[in-house]
């Protein structure tokens, strides 16, 4: 795997800022950042849930798996050189659950920080 496209939601301040946090890190894996919902990544991926990926963080590998929600967010901290050993660790069986209620938390609450959409 070389490549991750990352479906982010443009609209949401949260979002962007996350998107520049994970574009500054050093990587093993490169991150591509598409809009979620736009032109570009529905002429890419046209069987993906494009309404869900403006909901759910989606990931998207160079081989055709995504993954949608926490395992998106444990594939963004993989593809990085500093936080590979967290991403493994959180996938793991026993801490599973609690990377799923974080990123549950963390997303009901991006409308906190501006949201611009329609």
């Amino acid at each position: 795997m070389r490549t991750l496209t990352v479906l982010y939601d443009a609209n949401c301040n949260l979002c962007r800022r996350v998107k520049a946090w994970l574009g500054a890190q050093t990587k093993y894996v490169d991150l591509d950042f598409v809009a979620a919902g736009s032109a570009d990544a529905a002429a890419r991926y046209p069987l993906l849930d494009h309404p869900a990926t403006l909901k759910e963080l989606t990931v998207v590998s160079d081989n055709g798996d995504y993954y949608r929600g926490a395992k998106a967010w444990l594939m963004c901290l993989w593809a990085l050189r500093e936080y590979r050993g967290w991403a493994i660790r959180f996938s793991a069986p026993e801490l599973m659950p609690f990377a799923r209620r974080f990123v549950v938390r963390v997303s009901s609450l991006r409308f906190r920080f501006g949201y611009h959409g329609s």
